[in-house]
């Protein structure tokens, strides 16, 4: 008997290692999401829109050793190459959590981007998860539960539903999204 996969859902995971000299700074990373927060620098205008918490980052140093990395073991690892695109972060309080959405437009599929990262910026340990919703065929509903600390990320295709679990600390969470093309 013979076996062909005709698709499947890739998660990638892992912990940004960066050399020494050129290590990411958390710090200014959760800084710039907090100055585009009080900013109110939404993705979207509309209160009533999931993408109305989600706070638009201009490109800086620290996440650009993030993107590197990420394309960097996508490369290396999976044969994928990779084009960064958006990149907003989130902030999640004392038990929020964040709206289950995917962040493909499905009405333009050919310019939507490929994948999503969720990366922790700074994240109290065992204090968070991605959830990932997907179908199995006919097992409808399924979910994956990906804990993140800080400095993980975890990177999937953008046609999956997801969101962050409540916080479980006190401490609030918070979390840089970015989106790739596959070239």
């Amino acid at each position: 008997m013979k076996k062909k996969v005709l698709t499947e859902v890739a998660l990638f995971t892992d912990t940004v290692k960066r050399p020494k000299g050129y290590e990411q700074n958390n710090a200014q990373i959760k800084a710039d999401i907090l100055e585009a927060q009080l900013q109110h620098n939404t993705v979207a205008d509309t209160p009533t829109s999931y993408r109305f918490f989600d706070y638009k980052l201009k490109y800086s140093k620290d996440m650009g050793y993030i993107h590197e990395w990420v394309k960097e073991y996508a490369e290396m690892k999976h044969n994928l190459v990779l084009i960064e695109e958006l990149s907003f972060g989130n902030i999640i309080q004392h038990a929020e959590q964040s709206f289950s959405r995917k962040v493909l437009e499905e009405n333009d599929l050919k310019n939507e981007p490929d994948y999503v990262m969720v990366y922790a910026v700074d994240v109290l340990p065992d204090s968070a998860q991605v959830v990932i919703e997907y179908d199995n065929n006919k097992h409808k509903d399924k979910t994956w539960f990906q804990p993140l600390n800080t400095g993980d990320f975890v990177l999937f295709p953008t046609t999956q539903r997801f969101f962050i679990a409540g916080n479980e600390s006190k401490h609030p969470n918070t979390f840089l999204i970015t989106t790739f093309k596959e070239v």
